[in-house]
């Protein structure tokens, strides 16, 4: 689609979309103070012949934007070339089209860089490449190396690990983004100036091979005849998605009585909402996208009754 010069005029600048934020101001704040950029990279976006204007999809939930907004908005304050317009992805799909991520994934932050006329410069999604490769090295670790994880098959959905490996894992993710931090910034501005320089989005990193499975470890579980069934929801806790984590576990407790052994509600983060099962992984936000609707759900547990 053709941004136009009006359409654009209706997203917020910086600090109007941090006014309206209603969760997450503080660890954006605080990433803002941690900010630090290098001379060479002001010295790029400075010596831009002509300012460009930055289209940016965001939501106040998104862990991503929290961490990265605030690094394109030190560009922008530092070097005066970049006219920064954000608007709410939620309410705003139909800007998300040229920007989905793999093709189908509403993936933010985006930002789309456009020239002064607003024709398409390039756009960068989600977060740095390198990190996400790194993130799924650590993970792969963990899965190979701690004890946590010692009896755990690799890829074994966030909501069917067993109490300790969550918490491991929980801990891991948030001492991964504290080591780096800075690291993280640096990768994000290195990418910017490829988009801008290049016209051309940077490549997805190829995620890290996952931890070998461990000799004699089941990959899907076999469930006894009679057993009842349990069903885990993991939910973004950040994002707001309690409602619908709420009626998904309604629905359930109307339709079966007596069928299932549990409704699991997991907090969770990065706008997760993954349905399980049975062991199974039946709906991720992440692949499928949006929410399941409740038949889906109920459909797939009484298959799993018989």
């Amino acid at each position: 689609m053709t941004i136009t010069a009006e359409r654009f005029a209706q997203g917020m600048r910086y600090e109007a979309y941090k006014a309206q934020m209603t969760r997450n101001r503080e660890r954006l704040e605080a990433n803002e103070q941690s900010l630090d950029l290098g001379g060479d990279d002001l010295e790029f976006f400075t010596d831009l012949p002509a300012p460009l204007n930055v289209l940016v999809l965001a939501e106040d939930w998104c862990g991503d934007v929290i961490n990265n907004l605030p690094v394109l908005n030190g560009l922008a304050a530092a070097s005066g070339k970049l006219n920064v317009r954000i608007f709410l992805r939620d309410q705003n799909l139909d800007l998300t089209e040229p920007y989905l991520k793999e093709g189908k994934h509403r993936s933010i932050p985006v930002f789309a860089f456009l020239d002064e006329s607003f024709n398409p410069i390039g756009h960068w999604i989600e977060r740095p490449a390198s990190m996400s490769a790194l993130q799924a090295q650590m993970s792969a670790k963990l899965y190979a190396e701690d004890p946590a994880f010692a009896d755990v098959a690799p890829g074994t959905a966030f909501g069917e690990l067993p109490e300790p490996a969550r918490l491991r894992l929980m801990q891991a993710f948030q001492e991964f983004r504290a080591e780096n931090r800075h690291t993280s910034d640096r990768e994000v501005v290195r990418e910017l100036r490829l988009v801008v320089s290049g016209g051309a989005q940077p490549k997805e990193a190829p995620p890290a091979p996952a931890a070998p499975a461990r000799a004699g470890l089941p990959q899907k579980r076999e469930r006894s005849a009679g057993n009842p069934i349990k069903v885990s929801i993991t939910y973004c806790a950040a994002c707001g998605y309690e409602p619908q984590t709420l009626a998904l576990a309604s629905a359930l407790m109307n339709a079966f009585v007596y069928d299932l052994a549990a409704i699991e509600l997991i907090p969770w983060q990065d706008g997760s909402f993954d349905v399980v099962v049975d062991g199974d992984l039946i709906h991720s936000m992440y692949r499928e996208g949006g929410f399941p609707e409740h038949e889906t759900i109920i459909a797939a547990v009484r298959e799993r009754i018989g």
